[in-house]
């Protein structure tokens, strides 16, 4: 059939805009076009990706970890594959690849970063020379989550530690840092990756030294010291070294140290691992008690307090223990007939008053924390002669207490009235204030490099160790 012309251009116009609409616009479609030569690409809608995009995370949040935070970026990118859109052509994906392959490097498992899958999803983008384009919308998508989920797993692990020590460790009370929606953002964002993924490998010494020795270890007590101890050092939480009093728990010792160098240690004496655990922490001492009262708790008056009186009738007397019952004191404590008591029944509490035989000795050093504890003297010496000083009942016994108390107070009139009081006679408690108040750290840490950059070992005593290994396999 004969058209006239203006039927011709209304035909040529029609198939210019089918055409038109037919064409994606869409800016990773032409990128995976340009890089793959793969036709279909050229069909890629944007509107329809977005939506492909919105509607498979809506329905697969179960197979991410951070499904909010995912979701919010993506809904703030308007579902734009950004990952590929930056680093699918300079092939910056490919090297994330190479370093996720070597994250045992690190002490981690590669089985939860996926290198693999990731490596096939990146080559399924060239794609079958036959494949639909919604098949497309597919790849591309899984592509961009499979990197998106990697790449922030293995940059949280390395800035932030894999594990949540607060989480995973009983009487663990350091505040540490963990990734948020901020930092995510942040990892999601990066300009240049592989300048990125140099930029985050821990650096320090002892990490480094950490990580050559686990390459020796296949297995056994000093592979998991290692794995822990790296996990550990990749924590972040602000640690004061210009002035701090810090206690390496497994270690048995106190380290004074001033402008980040150790001036000063100490053997201390830490908790018993038997639920009398020394907790980990930071806080500020902020005063002493010199020739301190004890107040008995409740559970130590109970299954050691009532056990020696009992005994011995005259034990209370001869430890200078005073006994209450309902906070009035009990005039002749010598007549109570012990014996009718148990741990259900015992009706009265006990304070230990100033003097050699006090069991905090001659000074208590204290700072404010939620377990009670405390730095204090003993006149229980022997106890630091023994390799193994896991013996409180949770505070931290110090060996040498003049020496923290010129560490913290300095040459002066409070060290000496201090020094003075601890040697009278007549010993009365007194509580004298720390100005400026001096960082404390009860830490835990099994590995760490000595003064000659040599690894050295301590005992597990609380068994964190094995804990966290546990937690990160």
């Amino acid at each position: 059939m004969h058209k006239t012309l203006p039927q011709q251009l209304f035909y040529i116009l029609f198939f210019v805009l089918l055409a038109a609409c037919r064409q994606s616009g869409s800016p990773i479609g032409d990128l995976l076009f340009k890089q793959t030569k793969n036709k279909v690409y050229k069909e890629v809608n944007t509107d329809s990706l977005h939506t492909y995009f919105k509607n498979y995370l809506e329905t697969n949040t179960n197979l991410f970890k951070n499904p909010k935070y995912l979701t919010r970026f993506y809904t703030n990118a308007n579902f734009e594959p950004v990952l590929i859109t930056k680093f699918y052509a300079d092939s910056s994906l490919f090297r994330l690849i190479d370093f996720l392959k070597r994250v045992e490097e690190h002490g981690l498992s590669n089985r939860s970063y996926k290198a693999d899958t990731l490596y096939d999803a990146l080559v399924q983008l060239s794609g079958r020379k036959d494949m639909k384009v919604d098949e497309a919308y597919a790849c591309i998508v899984r592509a961009e989550l499979l990197a998106a989920e990697a790449l922030t797993r293995y940059a949280f692990a390395l800035e932030y530690g894999v594990t949540n020590p607060r989480k995973v460790l009983p009487r663990y009370y350091i505040p540490v840092s963990r990734p948020d929606s901020v930092s995510f953002d942040r990892v999601l964002s990066v300009e240049n990756l592989k300048h990125y993924l140099d930029s985050i490998q821990p650096k320090s010494g002892a990490y480094r030294a950490m990580q050559k020795a686990l390459i020796n270890e296949n297995h056994g007590a000093k592979k998991i010291a290692l794995i822990a101890n790296m996990e550990r050092l990749r924590w972040k939480y602000k640690m004061d070294s210009t002035h701090l009093i810090y206690v390496n728990i497994p270690a048995y010792q106190l380290y004074i140290i001033r402008d980040g160098s150790t001036k000063g240690q100490m053997k201390v004496v830490v908790g018993k691992a038997d639920g009398h655990e020394t907790p980990m922490l930071t806080s500020k001492i902020h005063s002493v008690q010199v020739n301190p009262i004890w107040n008995i708790p409740t559970s130590i008056a109970k299954k050691e307090i009532l056990v020696q009186a009992k005994a011995d009738k005259y034990y209370l007397a001869n430890h200078g223990m005073d006994v209450y019952r309902r906070g009035v004191k009990i005039a002749n404590p010598d007549t109570i007939d012990w014996s009718v008591y148990n741990e259900e029944n015992l009706p009265y509490s006990f304070k230990q008053q100033p003097g050699n035989t006090n069991s905090l000795g001659l000074i208590k050093f204290l700072f404010k924390n939620g377990s009670s504890v405390y730095l204090h003297d003993t006149p229980a010496k022997a106890v630091f002669s023994r390799s193994m000083r896991a013996a409180s009942h949770g505070c931290v016994r110090v060996e040498k207490p003049l020496d923290l108390t010129r560490a913290l107070f300095g040459e002066g009139e409070k060290y000496d009235l201090i020094k003075e009081e601890m040697s009278s006679e007549e010993p009365v408690a007194k509580t004298i204030g720390l100005k400026p108040q001096v960082p404390v750290v009860l830490d835990y840490v099994t590995c760490k490099m000595d003064s000659s950059s040599t690894l050295k070992f301590y005992p597990d005593v609380y068994k964190l160790d094995s804990l966290l290994y546990r937690s990160l396999k």
